[in-house]
């Protein structure tokens, strides 16, 4: 067995093992650069929205463990370049979807240039879901809309909304969101408390 295979072995495994303990388990995923770090800095640790603008980009997943609302939870935010979806979409899918109670799936509604590769990554996710965590909630986060103007907001959602073919899926909510308003953390709570 290789060094990195041996390596990639051993981290799956502690991943499933330091899992058991917790009672709950959330992902947050999507592509690079849209707010999946943010949200979670701004939802579970208190930093203000204005604090996120300089954020380096998430290499490979971090997982953090967070009390939140009495709930014992396990955050994943995973990486969103290419090379790290597809590690986790691939080698480590089994231990990242695994025990899984809510899957947050973050789209950014300014960069829409990159919907072709978030329906891709969206797929893949609801079937990684349906595999190792059936029954976990799926939530599609239109996420900064507060940088889309009013008058073509509508637009923009529904663009997402057929473009990652949602009509397909059953028990997928839809939100949109900011982290410049209380709409992330109704939405975080909206999911967790179902």
């Amino acid at each position: 067995m290789s060094f990195l295979k041996e390596k990639l072995e051993k981290e799956k495994s502690s991943i499933i093992e330091s899992e058991d303990e917790l009672r709950y388990k959330l992902l947050f995923t999507g592509l690079s650069q849209v707010g999946k770090s943010s949200i979670i800095q701004v939802v579970f640790e208190g930093v203000m929205p204005e604090e996120t603008s300089n954020f380096l980009a998430t290499v490979r997943f971090n997982r953090k463990r967070i009390d939140f609302s009495g709930l014992s939870l396990s955050v994943f935010d995973l990486g969103g370049q290419l090379n790290y979806l597809q590690e986790t979409y691939s080698t480590l899918k089994e231990s990242i979807f695994s025990n899984t109670k809510a899957v947050f799936f973050i789209v950014d509604t300014v960069n829409t240039d990159q919907l072709s590769s978030a329906r891709e990554f969206f797929r893949r996710t609801v079937e990684n879901v349906n595999e190792y965590s059936k029954g976990a909630k799926i939530c599609v986060l239109a996420h900064k809309i507060d940088l889309v103007k009013e008058k073509v907001r509508e637009k923009v959602v529904s663009t997402i909304k057929d473009f990652l073919e949602l009509e397909k899926y059953d028990n997928i909510e839809y939100i949109t969101t900011s982290i410049f308003d209380d709409s992330i953390f109704d939405a975080v709570n909206q999911v967790i408390a179902k």
